[in-house]
């Protein structure tokens, strides 16, 4: 079988080595600005995307924007969706899967 992208994603941060880098005093600010960045990233990235494609599909359908937004999936469409969905929340929250964080650090099970 083959592993998701989220598996091969905690794979690749479980299997990190040294010490882990951190430049705040706070370790919990630290994984905070983590997550926040991450956050960041991604959220730029998709709008990106988003603004593109719809501006795209709406010009080649002759149609508005907002139509593109009432759109509902199901079956392969919705895994697809929900399994993407699972991978933005590793990358975003991947601070907590790191193994070389102290000990003190809550865990968090996706």
């Amino acid at each position: 079988m083959m592993a998701t992208s989220t598996e091969a994603l905690i794979a690749l941060i479980t299997s990190a080595r040294g010490e882990r880098p951190q430049s705040m005093a706070s370790t919990e600010a630290e994984e905070v600005l983590t997550v926040a960045l991450a956050l960041l990233v991604e959220l730029s990235v998709s709008n990106d995307r988003i603004d593109r494609l719809e501006r795209m599909v709406a010009d080649l359908r002759g149609e508005p924007v907002a139509a593109l937004r009432d759109v509902r999936y199901d079956g392969d469409a919705a895994r697809e969706r929900r399994e993407a969905t699972e991978a933005l929340l590793v990358r975003a929250m991947r601070i907590f899967l790191d193994p070389r964080v102290q000990a003190t650090t809550p865990s968090v099970v996706i």
